[in-house]
């Protein structure tokens, strides 16, 4: 029984608002409690979805990005609504959210679990950052702008030394996101390995490397120039050289309500990866 909904929005999305107020009678009729996060700060979000059972996203992968974050370590089930471009995550599009979310509600659904990474950047002894991500884990370019050169680790043994815009730690999730955009494989959101993805590498390793379930990476900041940590695209801290970037699969799991067919991943990466023209070809 799906008893307390929480409603994230995009506060820039124009839609999104207008969208709330409609699903909040409905979720009402089904005798459901109903809260949004607008104007909450993030503690009084942090407690009220540690008693919620579904959290409503209103966005694009974005939004669904940051509810995954904040559920996965109480359990509840995220359902995303597109109002952005891509909608990788999203379970409905803004015209069909009535059918699915009365799906929900009657308890007709399946649930989909996705490895997350937990990262922690360390300064000796010193905690920087740390938190969890869904799609990926960067150490790339500080405030200067230039390249970093950075040193892979993979269970305390080397792997390689990168000269590099970036070092991606994605997810299966997130190997069609930033880790794609760079050229790395696509991988099955059921699996549980990370990928390792330079971004615009010199005179180094130039591939992605996929390595096996339940590693833990170090990415150590050498050379000269700062770095910065981003998790899911969201800068966490700015790095300097001999930092050190721990990640590993998480203990959460971001846990997504799902109406569509158990195999709609690849039907949805093709409706958004290949033009409508090329199609049949």
């Amino acid at each position: 029984m799906i008893r307390t909904v929480g409603i994230i929005r995009h506060p820039t999305i124009p839609a999104a608002a207008p969208l709330s107020r409609a699903i909040i009678p409905m979720l009402r009729e089904h005798g459901a409690e109903v809260w949004e996060d607008g104007g909450l700060a993030a503690a009084e979000v942090a407690r009220r979805v540690a008693q919620t059972d579904l959290l409503v996203a209103l966005g694009g992968d974005g939004s669904l990005l940051r509810a995954a974050r904040i559920a996965a370590g109480h359990g509840t089930l995220v359902l995303g609504i597109n109002l952005g471009r891509m909608g990788f995550l999203t379970e409905a599009e803004p015209d069909g959210w009535p059918a699915v979310l009365r799906r929900v509600l009657a308890g007709d659904y399946w649930v989909e679990e996705r490895m997350m990474l937990r990262a922690e950047a360390r300064r000796g002894e010193t905690v920087l950052a740390g938190g969890d991500a869904l799609n990926d884990v960067v150490v790339g370019q500080g405030a200067l702008g230039r390249v970093v050169r950075l040193e892979a680790r993979v269970d305390g043994d080397l792997l390689t030394g990168y000269v590099a815009d970036a070092l991606i730690v994605a997810t299966p999730t997130g190997s069609t996101a930033y880790a794609l955009a760079a050229g790395g494989p696509i991988m099955p959101p059921q699996q549980r390995n990370i990928l390792l993805v330079p971004v615009a590498p010199h005179l180094s390793l130039d591939r992605a490397v996929v390595l096996a379930e339940g590693v833990c990476v170090e990415v150590i900041v050498r050379g000269h120039s700062p770095a910065a940590l981003t998790l899911d695209g969201e800068v966490a801290v700015e790095l300097r050289p001999g930092d050190v970037v721990r990640a590993a699969a998480s203990p959460c799991l971001a846990r997504f309500a799902r109406v569509r067919e158990r195999d709609y991943f690849y039907r949805t990466l093709m409706a958004r990866l290949v033009p409508r023209e090329a199609e049949g070809k």
